[in-house]
């Protein structure tokens, strides 16, 4: 969440969703543990979406 923040920030934030897309298999750990801004939730909803049916995600709470 940190880095999509961070990259929303600097306009590098479509290299990242490129960069996420194109990873083989993203694991994403500790999920849920705290409650997510709305960024943050339309962040990760545009990264799984990317992902759908084309590469592996692992969510891990």
């Amino acid at each position: 969440m940190s880095e999509l923040k961070i990259a929303r920030a600097d306009g590098s934030y479509v290299k990242l969703l490129n960069k996420l897309a194109k990873t083989s298999v993203l694991a994403i750990d500790d999920w849920g543990i705290n409650a997510l801004s709305e960024p943050e939730r339309r962040g990760i909803l545009e990264v799984v979406e990317d992902r759908y049916k084309m590469r592996s995600t692992i969510v891990v709470s």
